[in-house]
């Protein structure tokens, strides 16, 4: 008998298998000895059960991906700022829902306004039970009613999406030592580009129901908002 000959295939896409490209049956050149009418049988025997153990292992691999937890990075301590309508938010508003924050400021007119196009795609997407939180990395100028137009102008939903702003000694040590966001104003005294009075990071930050910090997505990345609409949708699924 000669060895089974596979003679091309291709890796299933996000995944570590490689699957053979078998038209049919006679694709497998075995050399059998025809006995009984058993002879084309094994070839289809054998060519049947390689696909279903590739099947088999392919989606045991998509199931442990998507049940496996995502991980705890950190978690949120007290805090008091201020939304886009005046009233207080603490760590206790945040009970019992999903969140997504990034940070931005309202007289950026590029990654500010990037960050906030794909927060609102996000908004449009997600399931009820989550929260979306814009703070500012320019607490001094964006007050209450900048920050009220500024989400008007891009959409934003009152009732979904808020942004935050305070004191910016408080804004900043909630965004970077409780959300491992990077934000400092610009060390700069010179410049002068709308975009460079501060810099801070353009990621998106995931939180659970708990208070705790479970995944960090670079808005940068390829596909940023579905990959948060993921995460989102498997927090949502935790008890």
């Amino acid at each position: 008998m000669r060895p089974l000959v596979l003679s091309s295939g291709r890796f299933l896409a996000n995944t570590p298998f490689f699957i053979p490209l078998l038209t049919s049956p006679d694709s497998l050149h075995v050399d059998t000895v025809p006995r009984g009418g058993l002879g084309g049988l094994f070839p289809r025997l054998l060519w049947g059960f390689l696909i279903v153990s590739m099947l088999a292992v392919t989606v045991g691999y998509w199931l442990s991906s998507s049940i496996q937890p995502l991980p705890i990075l950190g978690r949120l301590h007290d805090f008091t700022l201020t939304n886009q309508v005046g009233a207080p938010v603490t760590r206790i508003s945040l009970a019992n829902r999903v969140h997504v924050f990034n940070v931005i400021f309202s007289r950026c007119p590029t990654q500010c306004h990037i960050l906030s196009q794909q927060m609102a795609r996000v908004q449009r997407g997600i399931p009820r039970g989550v929260a979306l939180w814009s703070l500012t990395a320019d607490p001094e100028h964006d007050t209450p009613p900048v920050l009220a137009r500024y989400g008007a102008g891009h959409g934003a939903n009152p009732a979904v999406w808020q942004f935050l702003t305070g004191p910016k000694r408080e804004v900043y040590r909630f965004a970077s030592a409780d959300l491992l966001f990077s934000v400092m104003e610009n060390p700069n005294p010179q410049s002068t580009r709308l975009d460079e009075l501060f810099i801070h990071s353009a990621d998106f930050v995931l939180v659970d129901r708990l208070g705790r910090l479970r995944a960090v997505v670079h808005g940068e990345e390829p596909h940023a908002e579905k990959i948060v609409l993921q995460h989102v949708r498997k927090l949502l699924r935790e008890r």
